[in-house]
């Protein structure tokens, strides 16, 4: 599926008007009217590609399609649920364990059939893609990159065992090479479906990227050698909830290394390690606001710094400059990748910028696209008004004794819009910080 495409065909239509045949909410994560423009533009691309239905098992896409909205998502793979997502919305059921029925029906238009034993889940779902006439070949599922069955495998088994045109789903587990003669996947589709927010969606995601800012701000201001990650971390962490961020299903995550052991476990959670004289402090993550994700990235210098430290400093905090100025609707995501090299090329820094140099953001923290150079041009994505991104090129320099000099990124949020992007995160400062300035 070419995702431009999908895009170009769905850009026009509202859809408010779309008949769901909903129930009443008590409860609604969004006006009824959001899910009737969603599902239209769905039914669009339905028709386009040639589907009846669609099986949905992981979180975002069913709550961004049904509404439903429970914090039983979090131990999903004890209470899984299946969101079969039908061409005509009024043969839609939404398939969720008994143990949470009552926030299904208040949350969500679909109709809900709970269940009250796994056992049951796929046979309840094959046995509904069977009477709404939807045939193997003709539903989709989330079976590409970006994208699981978040299914205990004994019941993704028969669901997917279906969707190669075995109903029976007691054979053996289907094998997809491409998509010929396996399930087939949807995961572009879905993609495509929730790449562009709505204003409503923009409203939440700028009240979260808002709550992040707060908490790097406090952060920042704190940070002093003598600290441990972990305090650093809590300072930021605990801002964040008092301006907006709010609990749910998505934790709070924001990861922290410092000093040279800890350069290379660039991912990992903040640990005791106590901030010294010398640390490039590496501070990433966020939180969500109502479901929808903030992501923002600031390194903070402790004490006096190498001279080399300072430089790549400078050229990182540059190079998301560059990307954000060469952001503007039809730019595809590789020339943005490029954007951002050819700066660092040409500040006379031979490091690449990393694999991957930025994403899409929303109900997810990575989501299509993904800002990198694709083999594969479906995913080269040309951005358009509406697409959230966080844009991060990455130095990872190595130190002349061994090991990394530091992480050098500075990652910002931005909000594309008709003529260039406007920058979400713009109320924090956007180079190294010097802790005590």
């Amino acid at each position: 599926m070419n995702i431009d495409a999908a895009l170009a065909a769905i850009a026009s239509l509202d859809g408010t008007g779309f008949d769901l045949g909903e129930r009443e909410m008590v409860w609604p994560d969004f006006p009824v009217h959001e899910y009737r423009r969603r599902y239209a533009k769905l039914a669009a691309l339905m028709d386009r590609e040639g589907l009846d239905a669609l099986v949905l098992t992981q979180e975002e896409p069913v709550r961004y399609l049904s509404g439903y909205n429970s914090v039983v998502w979090a131990v999903g793979r004890w209470l899984p649920t299946v969101f079969v997502a039908a061409r005509d919305p009024r043969q839609s059921v939404l398939f969720c364990s008994a143990f949470d029925a009552g926030c299904a029906q208040g949350t969500s238009w679909a109709t809900v059939q709970p269940y009250s034993a796994q056992q049951k889940l796929a046979g309840l779902v094959t046995g509904h893609l069977k009477e709404i006439g939807a045939a193997p070949d003709r539903t989709g599922y989330e079976y590409g990159p970006g994208t699981f069955m978040a299914l205990p495998q004994y019941v993704a088994h028969p669901i997917l065992a279906a969707g190669a045109g075995s109903y029976g789903g007691a054979g053996a587990a289907p094998t997809v090479a491409g998509n010929s003669g396996g399930p087939r996947d949807a995961g572009r589709l879905i993609s495509a479906l929730r790449m562009v927010k709505s204003p409503l969606e923009i409203e939440r995601v700028r009240r979260s990227v808002s709550a992040a800012v707060a908490g790097y701000r406090a952060g920042m201001e704190a940070a002093h050698a003598g600290m441990t990650e972990k305090e650093l971390v809590a300072v930021i962490g605990s801002t964040m909830y008092a301006s907006g961020t709010t609990a749910g299903s998505k934790p709070l995550f924001v990861n922290c290394v410092s000093g040279r052991k800890r350069y290379p476990l660039v991912d990992s959670p903040a640990s005791g390690n106590v901030l010294a004289d010398g640390d490039v402090v590496f501070v990433d993550g966020g939180g969500a606001s109502d479901g929808y994700v903030s992501d923002i990235l600031r390194i903070i210098g402790i004490g006096p710094l190498r001279a080399e430290d300072l430089r790549y400093a400078e050229v990182a905090a540059e190079a998301t400059r560059v990307m954000i100025g060469a952001v503007r609707p039809g730019v595809r995501v590789s020339q943005l990748i490029g954007a951002a090299s050819d700066y660092v090329r040409s500040a006379g820094v031979d490091d690449p910028v990393g694999v991957v140099a930025g994403h899409g953001i929303g109900l997810e923290l990575w989501e299509r696209p993904i800002i990198q150079v694709h083999e594969d041009p479906d995913d080269d994505v040309a951005v358009v008004p509406g697409m959230v991104l966080c844009l991060e090129p990455i130095l990872a320099p190595p130190h002349p004794d061994g090991g990394l000099a530091g992480v050098f990124v500075i990652e910002q949020q931005v909000l594309v819009t008709q003529d260039g992007c406007e920058v979400l995160s713009a109320d924090l400062p956007a180079d190294l910080w010097r802790a005590g300035s």
